[in-house]
């Protein structure tokens, strides 16, 4: 028994350098969840809610869990010592794959919000930034 929690705790200590990543990457899955639930609710009502979709959570987390385990262990145990006397900085793949996994989730919630609440919100920002240089114009001519 004593040598299982030694084998356990080393696992723990080997997944500590990339346990940010994991936890960005199933807080935007559970983000993408809640807005994925959001708008089947608000468009179809509380019977299209079923657990043979939810289920579809656990293999999607554990996809992109998986998929960042493995790509940390060949970044540091092949390609990390190549990657950072060429770029400067530890677990690039992981990282990429990371980001592009949030990427991905980030979409979705953007397309859940936008069927949702009938919105573009690309054209919203695009509104909010036009008026911003219109008032920084403004602040600009006032001050001088």
């Amino acid at each position: 028994m004593k040598y299982l929690n030694y084998i356990f705790t080393s696992l723990i200590l080997l997944f500590v350098p990339i346990y940010g990543l994991l936890i960005a990457v199933g807080s935007a899955i559970i983000l993408d969840t809640f807005t994925g639930i959001f708008k089947s609710i608000k468009l179809n009502g509380w019977k299209s809610i079923r657990s043979r979709k939810l289920s579809n959570i656990i293999s999607k987390m554990a996809l992109y869990e998986i998929c960042i385990v493995f790509l940390y262990l060949i970044d540091n145990f092949v390609l990390n010592e190549f990657i950072k006397s060429a770029f400067g900085f530890d677990f690039m793949f992981t990282k990429i794959c990371a980001i592009l996994l949030i990427f991905v989730e980030l979409v979705s919630i953007k397309e859940n919000i936008e069927e949702t609440f009938k919105v573009d919100i690309w054209d919203l920002l695009k509104k909010t930034f036009n008026r911003a240089k219109e008032i920084k114009t403004d602040l600009d001519e006032i001050t001088k």
